[in-house]
């Protein structure tokens, strides 16, 4: 009864409208059909324009949510492998439009590198790297990919692949993504040093020096943002290697756990399912 009672709030909440005449009213009948009321048309709510029904997207994302394999999705839904990818695919790219639009009051910036340490990668890699003469290193001239990110002290945070971390790169994503007037925290990467001339409250804290919380005023500091990066790149050591075309998805994916991490399962799922609608 509880099943079908969700089923029932998910689908009003969905608004599925009759495929013949466009009519909003239906009769649930057998096999997880709806009849519209105005034409007698017999159909199956199907969301994301793939052949799944509602049922089968809750038990997807549910397994998905809890951050299981492929092969375990596969084996608890019972779905074929190929609609499973294609479904993800598609919820990974609805993931990178529910971001917030504007940060405003304090916020932190940082960048940081995403790539395996030299020692997990294979032979063939550090081969090719080694005849093009590219290093494996951290921090600024590193082959990795950088990646930029703002995240709100209310927990909420918003990260970017970037070409490069320099000034050109960065500014215009803060005044784009951050209100004017608001406390920007950072670090004292040159990329940064124009903020207080741009309608920003600028504070720094010098990490070179082992200074990772201002001693004077204790909430200036960005270890918000360096939890975050911690939570990222975890996840994607777990996974055993993305490949590079593929990392924007997977980035979006982690923003999207990290800021509905406190809303139970269900929530998260019936989040899901509003963006899959509007497709």
């Amino acid at each position: 009864m509880k099943t079908a009672t969700n089923n029932v709030r998910i689908r009003a909440m969905l608004k599925p409208k009759c495929k013949k005449c466009g009519g909003k009213k239906f009769w649930k009948i057998r096999r997880d059909k709806l009849k519209c009321r105005n034409c007698r048309c017999e159909f199956r709510f199907k969301l994301g324009n793939l052949n799944l029904t509602i049922r089968q997207w809750k038990k997807l994302l549910k397994w998905f949510l809890r951050c299981h394999s492929i092969n375990v999705v596969v084996d608890e839904t019972k779905i074929s492998k190929y609609k499973i990818l294609k479904a993800l695919n598609l919820i990974r790219q609805l993931m990178i439009t529910d971001v917030p639009d504007v940060f405003e009051g304090v916020v932190e910036v940082d960048e940081t590198y995403l790539g395996g340490q030299k020692k997990n990668k294979r032979k063939k890699q550090l081969i090719k790297e080694e005849l093009e003469g590219k290093e494996s290193k951290r921090g600024f001239g590193t082959t990795k990919q950088p990646v930029f990110a703002i995240l709100a002290r209310s927990g909420r945070v918003f990260a970017r692949l970037v070409d490069n971390v320099e000034a050109k790169d960065l500014i215009p994503i803060i005044e784009k993504k951050v209100k004017k007037d608001s406390i920007v925290c950072s670090d004292t990467w040159r990329a940064y040093t124009g903020l207080a001339t741009r309608g920003y409250v600028h504070r720094t804290v010098e990490h070179g020096e082992k200074e990772y919380v201002d001693k004077d005023n204790k909430s200036n500091h960005i270890n918000g943002l360096e939890g975050f990066f911690g939570y990222l790149k975890r996840q994607l050591a777990a996974r055993g290697g993305i490949r590079r075309s593929q990392l924007p998805f997977y980035l979006s994916e982690y923003v999207w756990r990290y800021n509905n991490r406190d809303l139970p399962v269900e929530e998260q799922i019936d989040k899901l399912l509003n963006l899959v609608a509007k497709t």
